[in-house]
């Protein structure tokens, strides 16, 4: 067999899955396609930004998309300063690893820009080196062109080029240059692309939401107030996104995850998994032909 295997459900109405980002929290969309498949519910296409793309890509080209998710190489992503830890020492060296990546940053791509060839290694990896439009299912890319601010949508081309991308955090990675864009994360311009999901003709958008609770505690000085004012665009922003699916899967991880805390990997994955079963009861409803109606005649009955 060449290419990935189609893949077989039961009969339902078709859906397209909308993954957004959140690092290592959005290997979590990984847990949700997992719970999906076992109650035999197979996406129509996926949209995906961020690390959305990188699960979702991976899921259309690679026959063993979740065992390759799972164990993914996570050696190369940057260590993050931890300043929870306790002691000096610990707290000294959180504050040296902070301005080597300020320096970085300042003078160069980022922090992550070192470690470009082992990622897109890796993404070519779970990928298997295909082009978007050989997958199992279409799958869109969802990348920000820096130039203009504006979303730009893939669904051709080479999948290690276009994820990367849709994956690519300002501050740590390089952009990709690709003819007139400067292409970098998707969810700087759409954190929920439910509208291309539209576009597909599925009948039911599904939406996966991996972010956590931002820190409402107030502000006590300017940096503090400016980061939250931040975070309540964002918040906004992907509220209003994500109203307009059918239905959106919120995963509770239970503990703060950061964004690259890959450690972390299996619990994200099981946090989706987990929401997704939790959501079977609205998911048949929207899903399973004449389930919507077999409820409203017994309500009514």
């Amino acid at each position: 067999m060449t290419g990935p295997a189609r893949l077989r459900g039961k009969a339902h109405k078709s859906f397209a899955l909308v993954f957004s980002g959140g690092g290592a929290r959005g290997l979590s969309h990984a847990g949700v396609l997992r719970a999906l498949a076992s109650r035999g519910y197979v996406p129509s296409a996926i949209v995906g930004v961020s690390m959305g793309a990188v699960v979702g890509a991976t899921y259309a080209l690679n026959d063993d998309w979740y065992d390759a998710l799972v164990e993914m190489d996570t050696s190369g992503f940057p260590a993050t300063p931890d300043f929870r830890l306790p002691g000096l020492t610990a707290r000294m060296r959180g504050l040296w690893m902070a301005l080597l990546a300020a320096r970085d940053m300042y003078f160069g791509w980022g922090v992550g820009a070192r470690t470009e060839t082992w990622g897109r290694r890796v993404l070519s990896g779970l990928t298997r080196g295909g082009n978007l439009e050989d997958g199992r299912i279409p799958i869109h890319v969802c990348a920000t062109d820096m130039l203009t601010g504006t979303r730009v949508v893939f669904g051709n081309g080479r999948a290690t080029d276009y994820v990367y991308a849709s994956a690519a955090l300002a501050g740590i990675l390089p952009p990709l240059v690709d003819g007139p864009y400067v292409l970098m994360d998707g969810a700087y311009a759409d954190i929920a692309p439910i509208d291309v999901a539209r576009a597909t003709g599925a009948q039911v958008v599904i939406a996966v939401d991996p972010s956590q609770p931002e820190n409402a505690a107030g502000p006590k000085n300017g940096m503090q107030a400016m980061l939250r004012s931040i975070e309540v665009c964002q918040y906004e922003h992907a509220n209003l996104r994500f109203a307009q699916a059918d239905l959106v899967i919120r995963p509770d991880f239970g503990q703060s995850i950061g964004t690259l805390e890959f450690g972390h990997k299996r619990h994200c994955i099981a946090a989706g998994a987990v929401a997704t079963r939790r959501a079977y009861a609205e998911i048949g409803a929207l899903l399973d032909p004449g389930k919507a109606e077999r409820m409203a005649d017994s309500i009514t009955a």
